[in-house]
């Protein structure tokens, strides 16, 4: 389970924005392995699904995994 704070929804939606995504846009989470210095963890917006992805709402904000 993932859960979004207000201040975090309000960024999420403020930059979502700023960046001209459209409606149904969502936060996409991902880690891959970053060579010496460990894994690189991935936040960006998105706005297609894969048949393997983990989808998780809260506060109307859609995180995709």
């Amino acid at each position: 389970m993932i859960t979004v704070t207000e201040r975090a929804k309000s960024k999420a939606l403020s930059l979502m924005q700023e960046e001209h995504k459209p409606s149904g846009a969502f936060i996409r989470v991902g880690v891959e392995g970053g060579g010496c210095s460990g894994l690189t963890y991935k936040l960006e917006f998105d706005t297609e699904e894969k048949p393997d992805d983990k989808v998780f709402e809260d506060k109307g904000i859609k995180i995709v995994c």
